[in-house]
């Protein structure tokens, strides 16, 4: 069986190299018109020979026209085809214009698609509702509610567990909004207590 003829790309100092049913897979690009019909005379790309053609193109997007003449799947862009001089972003931009110059136009618009959806997918984040933070004492009948920082409620949530305090229920605390994260007895001395409770907002 005869071996298949080859036509070589050649970018910088590595080639690309095309069997005539890859140039085919995409009709009337111009690889096809360059190595199968003659050379496009609008064309400023240097012919080495009848079967070589230079090209002045990134060899990492180049290798993914490669793989779509192949026919294979080409998105999203692997890490390892990005050009470092490029984001991912960009990469994807450049591989379009790149396929738009050499007529491949099913991958221009397989492209052009995948921008869109990606476009669709991206949702807007909304800032995550930071969380608030009281302190409620129970002293002469009533709940005493104030105010206190993250850090605050961090150290006396840590000091209380971590101690020996008497875990009760807070009877009658009502704070719109708030929920109980803990409730205790704290001694202040040998005949009088009163009782603390830490709340953190709902979200």
């Amino acid at each position: 069986m005869p071996s298949q003829t080859l036509y070589i790309v050649k970018i910088g100092d590595e080639e690309f190299r095309f069997t005539q049913d890859q140039l085919d897979s995409e009709p009337g690009n111009y690889l096809a018109i360059h190595f199968l019909q003659g050379v496009d005379p609008r064309s400023n790309a240097v012919e080495a020979d009848n079967r070589t053609l230079l090209l002045e193109k990134d060899p990492l997007l180049f290798k993914l026209i490669q793989a779509h003449l192949r026919g294979y799947e080409v998105l999203p862009i692997p890490d390892s085809l990005v050009p470092g001089y490029m984001t991912k972003e960009s990469a994807l931009e450049n591989l379009q214009r790149d396929a738009r110059s050499l007529g491949l136009r099913r991958l221009e618009e397989k492209l052009m698609n995948y921008q869109m959806s990606l476009m669709r997918g991206t949702q807007i984040k909304l800032p995550v509702a930071q969380k608030k933070y009281k302190q409620a004492v129970f002293k002469d009948g009533n709940w005493h509610v104030v105010d206190i920082s993250e850090t605050g409620f961090k150290m006396l949530l840590e000091r209380v567990r971590n101690g020996r305090f008497e875990m009760v229920v807070p009877l009658r605390l009502q704070c719109p909004g708030y929920a109980v994260v803990i409730c205790w007895d704290n001694l202040d001395g040998v005949q009088s207590s009163k009782t603390i409770a830490l709340m953190e907002s709902i979200d």
